[in-house]
């Protein structure tokens, strides 16, 4: 973690943020936005002319599937974080369906939907969220793309809809509901002051109550525009510097965990122009993985499982049961990956002297 904080933690919560260095990337334009990612795909399914058909991937999360039941038909395809691409032979769209593409991690390369779009019809949705400055994102050829601003920009809320083809895009939200966005904000900011030189330990139940009543205040909210305070911070740009961190910090914990064998990276290279969203591992077993989330948190590493898939494909089950992800973005250094990687290989050897 980066030294001036007096506290080192990995993962959780982004922050809240007071400098936004350039050079920045901006965002889209024209674009709609909304307080989750969920509200902006509900919309276009909306601004649909009968009750849609929405594709989504079997690896995916669910509580955006089941939100979207509401405004469309949900049908699934068989997807892998793991694969270059879907299995195609489980995605049979009409013309009038959309289809949600998702460049999982930011790792992936456009081009294996691309040659798939050229022999199919369909509305294509693109989803950008763990990657939104990709060269896929920034050259894509789709109908609509969009992505969830939270995950990877320090806002209490926000999501983006925007059409790369100039699609006519639904009415701005007039709705407003930024009950659980006030409260993932002041989680930010006690979550700052708890990661402070001068912290106060009870600070920490404090964010963590925050973040939690604004997370289950946010899953049950109404379609909404983004907050005031998200689409302030927005405006600023997205600085270029934290994608480069993310990808070295990705890069290098990689090349640190080489010869660990309890886990294997999803992924270990990605296509030019592109940076990775973090580093998801993959262990032989759900017991192995929460052993080791277990003992991580141990340590105040904290590591999400991406995603908890509810789904009929027995591969996406099963690799939702083992995943598990490792943060690697702008707010942590070289030391915090090396760190990481001398813990789990820490946790390993404790594990085998155990089982031996």
């Amino acid at each position: 973690m980066n030294m001036e904080w007096g506290r080192s933690e990995i993962g959780s919560m982004l922050h809240w943020e007071t400098e936004f260095p350039a050079p920045v990337w901006s965002w889209p334009e024209p674009a709609v936005y909304y307080s989750l990612c969920r509200h902006a795909l509900e919309a276009l399914c909306r601004a649909q002319r009968t009750r849609p058909t929405l594709w989504l991937p079997s690896f995916f999360c669910f509580e955006v599937a089941k939100h979207c039941q509401a405004v469309a038909d949900i049908r699934e395809y068989h997807d892998d974080c793991r694969w270059s691409e879907p299995d195609w032979s489980t995605l049979h769209p009409r013309g009038e369906d959309l289809v949600l593409a998702v460049n999982y991690f930011g790792v992936r390369s456009p081009e294996p939907w691309n040659r798939w779009r050229q022999h199919n019809s369909c509305i294509l949705v693109e989803d950008h969220t763990q990657d939104p400055f990709s060269e896929w994102a920034r050259n894509s050829t789709s109908n609509y793309a969009v992505c969830s601003i939270r995950k990877t920009v320090p806002v209490p809320d926000g999501a983006i809809l925007w059409s790369p083809t100039g699609n006519a895009l639904p009415e701005a939200p007039q709705a407003i509901d930024w009950n659980g966005s006030s409260l993932k904000a002041g989680a930010m900011l006690y979550k700052r002051s708890y990661l402070s030189e001068t912290p106060d330990p009870d600070l920490k139940a404090r964010y963590r109550d925050l973040q939690l009543r604004g997370e289950e205040m946010l899953s049950r909210s109404a379609c909404s525009a983004i907050s005031p305070v998200a689409e302030a911070i927005v405006s600023f740009g997205v600085p270029k510097f934290w994608r480069e961190r993310r990808a070295a910090n990705t890069r290098l914990l990689i090349t640190l965990l080489n010869d660990f064998s309890d886990a294997q990276p999803a992924f270990r290279t990605w296509p030019e122009g592109h940076a990775p969203f973090d580093l998801p591992l993959v262990f032989p077993s759900a017991a192995a993985r929460d052993h080791y989330q277990d003992a991580m948190r141990k340590e105040n590493i904290y590591c999400p499982v991406e995603w908890v898939c509810d789904t009929t494909d027995p591969g996406a089950k099963d690799l939702s049961s083992r995943i598990l992800s490792i943060s690697t973005d702008h707010r942590y250094s070289e030391t915090d990956m090396r760190r990481i990687a001398e813990v789990m290989q820490r946790v390993g050897c404790e594990s085998h002297v155990e089982i031996n």
